[in-house]
């Protein structure tokens, strides 16, 4: 009996002293959770407990030459709904179904979708987002957020680009300095229940987004304005299809004017040219069209300089000395180079001209006979570009 009774303390202190120390080792772990752990579980409880909305960065403007603005923000609204918190959901459908212009299937699908958040429109003028507002809704948000706004319309359409729904940079300089234009987004954090519908004593905190950097372009718009007016009358007086022009600083090779016609509006980028028959088109079809339409001939299209660079074939002759302005020259509509006759684009001649009047006629002849008679010139070209060697 005596020996029972020994045995059976002996597994009581036993077990005692494993209770024991399993509890030590809860004690433990817990004591490293709240108080080492402390940081790490807190913010994974405010995550659980909080829901997000991005506010978006105001994208950094572009401006020209001398400081105008030329790409700018616009104030608008991103209406968006909660699926826990609408109590009202047919009146919901119907006021933004009417408000927003869309159709009621359409919102209904929105607003029926279990989801976090749900987006129903994006871009909406601002006005309209401030009737919503006024309708205190229960479950719907109005987020104002920013649209690119082009105050110049279609002028340097092609060199500026625009963006996409979501403000991002689509072509052009938009999307070249996009990393430098696009600013860092913000965030809306409102405490939600176990329901996922916010608790109104919380309230909200914002971390406020950053905005872009502006871009400064050597694109003068006085100077784009009046060359594109230009390209517009050549192209209505030679039936042409586009015509291009490009005006650089000598100084210092910066870009004054880039023009390529036709082009498009900026503010509505997505629209193709009116009167252009899309019946039957594929979506394929569409965007090549639109594509064609964004295509900056200036940068994309390679052509032969041709008469343009005469300009360097002057200049080249007039620093060598070989020939002054009042040097005369004769054209008689052609010359004779061993087998093979050149013409000038004025075939019946442009007769006796000093070296001022060739170059402003653009005179073929005068420009021919400077390279085979004063190969001076022409080594100069040579020796100075590799362009002006594959065009002598």
């Amino acid at each position: 009996m005596i020996k029972n009774k020994t045995w059976n303390r002996k597994k009581i202190v036993t077990v005692f002293f494993i209770c024991v120390a399993i509890f030590m080792v809860l004690t433990g772990r817990l004591i490293y959770l709240m108080v080492f752990q402390s940081e790490y579980y807190t913010e994974k409880a405010q995550q659980l407990h909080e829901r997000e909305r991005s506010i978006k960065a105001a994208r950094g403007r572009i401006l020209d030459a001398n400081g105008t603005v030329i790409a700018d923000n616009k104030t608008v609204c991103t209406i968006s709904v909660i699926h826990n918190q609408i109590k009202e959901p047919d009146k919901i459908v119907e006021v933004l179904s009417r408000e927003l212009g869309l159709s009621e299937e359409y919102v209904r699908g929105r607003v029926e979708k279990y989801s976090a958040i749900e987006r129903i429109k994006s871009n909406v003028d601002k006005e309209i987002g401030d009737a919503i507002r006024a309708y205190n809704l229960e479950g719907v948000k109005v987020d104002e957020d920013y649209k690119r706004y082009y105050p110049y319309g279609s002028l340097a359409s092609k060199v500026l680009g625009f963006t996409g729904g979501d403000n991002q940079g689509i072509i052009g300089l938009e999307v070249k300095y996009e990393e430098y234009l696009k600013g860092t987004e913000g965030t809306i954090l409102t405490v939600t229940d176990a329901r996922g519908v916010e608790i109104d004593e919380a309230g909200e905190q914002r971390i406020e987004p950053i905005a872009g950097n502006d871009l400064y372009l050597s694109l003068d718009m006085n100077i784009q304005s009046y060359a594109t007016q230009l390209a517009k009358q050549v192209m209505e007086t030679k039936q042409a299809e586009r015509v291009s022009i490009l005006v650089m600083n000598p100084q210092n090779g910066e870009i004054m004017a880039m023009v390529d016609v036709p082009e498009f509006d900026l503010n509505h980028p997505y629209e193709l040219p009116e009167g252009t028959n899309t019946e039957g088109l594929s979506d394929e079809a569409k965007q090549e069209l639109l594509n064609q339409m964004w295509r900056n001939g200036c940068i994309s299209d390679t052509y032969e300089p041709g008469s343009t660079f005469k300009i360097v074939t002057a200049a080249a002759g007039l620093e060598s000395g070989v020939v002054t302005c009042e040097d005369q020259f004769s054209c008689p509509g052609y010359i004779m180079v061993e087998d093979r006759r050149i013409r000038c684009h004025k075939t019946t001649g442009h007769g006796s001209e000093n070296f001022v009047q060739a170059t402003m006629n653009s005179c073929k002849l005068v420009f021919t006979k400077m390279l085979l008679f004063y190969p001076r010139i022409a080594l100069s070209l040579a020796n100075s570009s590799p362009l002006a060697s594959s065009n002598l």
